[in-house]
């Protein structure tokens, strides 16, 4: 398996690449970055909700025996449990693509000075 098809290790490095995001926007020192910064999150945020929604699939096709235990009622439920919440998920990560682009836009049309004398 290549890391690229490796889908623990993708969502291990989605992890670190959030945390160092979130310490380095504490201050921008080119303000002009915020409307790269928002461009990359919306584009992260289509690919979590993408990923969200195959999950669920990925969820809802497993078969009882084949996937896990058969007749373990607990796997049954979790499997079930884990369909609704990311279908759940998966809404409401459109619903924050939305509001993203929105900020997105806004930013968009801001004249920022990227050097204060």
């Amino acid at each position: 398996m290549t890391e690229t098809d490796d889908p623990r290790r993708s969502a291990q490095r989605m992890a670190e690449a959030a945390g160092q995001l979130a310490h380095s926007t504490r201050t921008l020192s080119r303000p002009s970055d915020s409307y790269v910064v928002l461009g990359e999150l919306l584009e992260t945020q289509r690919a979590i909700e993408q990923t969200l929604r195959q999950l669920a699939e990925w969820h809802r096709s497993t078969s009882s025996g084949v996937h896990y235990a058969e007749g373990h009622e607990e796997s049954a439920l979790g499997i079930m449990t884990s369909v609704a919440e990311l279908d759940l998920a998966a809404q409401q990560a459109e619903g924050l693509q939305e509001t993203l682009a929105r900020a997105y836009g806004g930013n968009s049309v801001v004249h920022w000075f990227d050097s204060v004398d």
